[in-house]
């Protein structure tokens, strides 16, 4: 009889455990993150949203706002975040952190491709923020850059080209000048202060018969690359460039920056973590620690210039 009872008993589990499965998880937290945008979505803001989309704890629904590079409309997006619906704020680059920590509001902030954040205010150090905004910085040592470029071209003039109105090239010239004497060359700057001033500029840098261009994390610059730098292949002058896509897309010949998509990931991590109940001041700025090199074959051989094959075997190549 006992024998009976505990088959029965044992037929009762399994029929239990069949029909209603234990939930290993507690229930998703439903929660809702601003993503404020300066040029439209990139590959780090596909990177941020596969990062949340993969939490274990959290269902979250993103609500993108594009700025389109328009500083009144930038200030009339952040200023209409609400704190009762938001649990925290992406943010592109320096211009939209930096207004968006102007905002008296509680809601936290995460920011992605900010390459200089102490420079720029917004954060106290890289370990310990100390404020309401962390996030993952596209820092790029001009160092590891200019040794890479060494074994592809010979530069001993090298032109600058930015946007005068934005803050954040200032702080990357001064990295660029820091190697000059270490890797003998000198730094002509040709700022561009709108779209009608392109044409001038491009011209000035033709004039100066520079050996390379080199472009900063400049969302101006980005937007009118196909213009700036087809002037520049036209008349064989190399392009160097931290923005990934100005290599993919605009045909700049080479791309020495953090990968895009890998740095919404990080920005990610941190972005949980901050959903799970720390504070923001006390989460470092995450960084990539390695160059990813995009070389244009194409842009290449219009310039003339042979690719050594141990830059090839380390690079993704476009054409």
């Amino acid at each position: 009889m006992k024998q009976y009872l505990s088959l029965k008993l044992l037929l009762i589990i399994m029929l239990v455990l069949i029909y209603c499965p234990i939930q290993s998880h507690a229930a998703k937290e439903n929660v809702e993150v601003a993503m404020v945008l300066w040029r439209g979505e990139t590959e780090a803001e596909k990177g941020f949203i596969e990062g949340l989309t993969a939490s274990k704890d959290f269902n979250v629904k993103i609500s993108k706002f594009d700025a389109n590079q328009d500083k009144v409309k930038l200030a009339e997006i952040l200023k209409g975040l609400d704190s009762k619906r938001f649990k925290l704020v992406y943010t592109f680059g320096t211009a939209v952190t930096q207004e968006a920590l102007k905002v008296n509001s509680d809601i936290p902030i995460i920011f992605n491709i900010l390459q200089r954040p102490l420079e720029g205010g917004v954060a106290a150090s890289m370990e310990r923020p100390g404020g309401r905004a962390t996030g993952a910085s596209n820092f790029v040592s001009m160092e590891s850059a200019f040794r890479t470029l060494g074994t592809l071209m010979n530069i001993r003039k090298l032109g600058f080209v930015y946007y005068k109105n934005d803050p954040a090239p200032k702080y990357q010239l001064v990295d660029i000048n820091k190697q000059e004497s270490r890797f003998g060359f000198e730094t002509f700057e040709f700022p561009i202060s709108d779209k009608n001033d392109i044409a001038a500029t491009m011209k000035r840098v033709i004039d100066a018969r520079v050996d390379a261009v080199i472009f900063p994390s400049d969302s101006f610059v980005k937007a009118n690359a196909s213009r700036i730098i087809g002037v520049l292949n036209q008349h064989r002058i190399p392009t160097i460039v931290v923005i990934p896509e100005m290599a993919k897309e605009n045909g700049a010949l080479i791309s020495l920056g953090p990968d895009y998509k890998t740095l919404g990931k990080l920005a990610a991590e941190n972005a949980i973590q901050v959903l799970n109940g720390k504070k923001a001041a006390d989460l470092p700025i995450r960084t990539v620690p390695h160059l990813s090199l995009i070389i244009n074959l194409a842009t290449a051989d219009r310039l003339g210039i042979h690719v050594p094959l141990q830059l090839l075997s380390v690079s993704k190549v476009v054409r």
